[in-house]
C-alpha cells in the first residue's frame, strides 16, 4: 500500500477496504491499496468540487497514484466531530447542523449523482454476496433475513421515486463526519465525502435524525425545524434508514 511522502506522519486509523489514514499538523493523508484507487479518486473529486463552493470544507493538497495504490492529502477540517460534543451543546449544535445541511442541499451544478436505482442495485449486490454488516442493523432488523429487508426496500421504492427531491447530499451524514466549532457550535465542515452527490434529500435527513437519536439520545425536532421540515415524511425516513445499512458490504 502507498504511504504519504515524508516520515513525519502519524497513523490515525486503519479503515475498511485497505484504507489507512495519517495526520501531520493540519493535514490528513488517506492511503489505499490499488483496489481502492477508484473509490479514493471519487472522494478526491468531490472534495475538490465542494471546496469551490461557499461552504467551509477541506481542500485537496496533493494526490499520488502508483502501482502501490493511491494517497489523498487534504487540509484538516477545524473543530471537533459531532459525536464528541457534550450533552449541553446538543440543542444548539442540532440547529446549526440543520441550517448547514439546508445550505448543502441548496447548492447547484453538482456533477456527481447517486440515482436511487443505482443505490438499490448496490444494496442488492451486497445482499447477494452475503456481505451485510449486522452491526449496521437495528436489533429488530437483525432478526430478519437481509433478502427480506431488501424486498421491503424494492417494494417501497416506487413511492420514494414518486416524491423524489433531488439535492446535493453528503451521502453519509452521520455525526462523526460533521465537525463543529466547540465554542460557537457552528458547523465547520464535513469529512468522508465519497458518497456526495445528487440524491433525495431524505437520504441525508434519515441518517442524521437516527444518529441524533442513537448517539445523542436526542429528539431531532430542533434539527428538523432549523432545516425547514418540522413535519418530515416518516415513510421516506424509514425507507432510507433501511436502505443505507444494506449498501456498506
Amino acid at each position: 500500500m502507498l504511504k504519504p511522502p515524508g516520515d513525519d506522519w502519524s497513523l490515525v486509523e486503519v479503515g475498511e477496504s485497505d484504507t489507512t489514514v495519517y495526520r501531520r499538523d493540519k493535514a490528513f493523508a488517506k492511503c489505499c491499496a490499488p483496489s481502492g484507487v477508484p473509490e479514493l479518486t471519487a472522494e478526491r473529486d468531490r472534495i475538490q468540487w465542494l471546496s469551490g463552493t461557499a461552504l467551509p470544507s477541506a481542500t485537496v493538497l496533493d494526490w499520488i497514484e502508483s502501482p502501490e495504490g493511491g494517497c489523498l492529502m487534504t487540509s484538516a477540517v477545524p473543530g471537533v466531530p459531532g459525536d464528541t460534543l457534550p450533552a449541553g451543546a446538543h440543542d444548539r449544535a442540532m440547529r446549526s447542523l440543520g441550517r448547514f445541511l439546508r445550505e448543502l442541499h441548496s447548492l447547484e451544478d453538482c456533477p456527481f449523482e447517486r440515482p436511487l436505482a443505482e443505490v438499490i442495485a448496490s444494496a442488492a449486490d451486497v445482499v447477494r454476496r452475503g456481505a451485510v454488516n449486522p452491526d449496521f442493523l437495528t436489533d429488530e432488523w437483525r432478526k430478519v433475513a437481509p433478502e427480506e429487508l431488501l424486498a421491503e426496500v424494492v417494494a417501497e421504492s416506487t413511492y420514494v421515486e414518486s416524491v423524489l427531491e433531488p439535492v446535493v447530499c453528503h451521502g453519509d451524514a452521520c455525526l462523526p463526519n460533521v465537525f463543529f466549532d466547540p465554542d460557537t457550535l457552528e458547523v465547520t465542515g464535513l469529512i468522508d465525502l465519497g458518497r456526495l452527490g445528487v440524491a433525495d434529500r431524505y437520504s441525508d435527513l434519515a441518517l442524521t435524525t437516527i444518529q441524533l437519536h442513537d448517539e445523542w439520545s436526542a429528539d431531532p425536532t430542533p434539527f428538523l425545524q432549523a432545516y425547514g421540515v418540522p413535519v418530515p415524511d416518516k415513510r421516506r425516513l424509514h425507507f432510507f434508514r433501511l436502505l443505507d445499512p444494506l449498501t456498506w458490504g
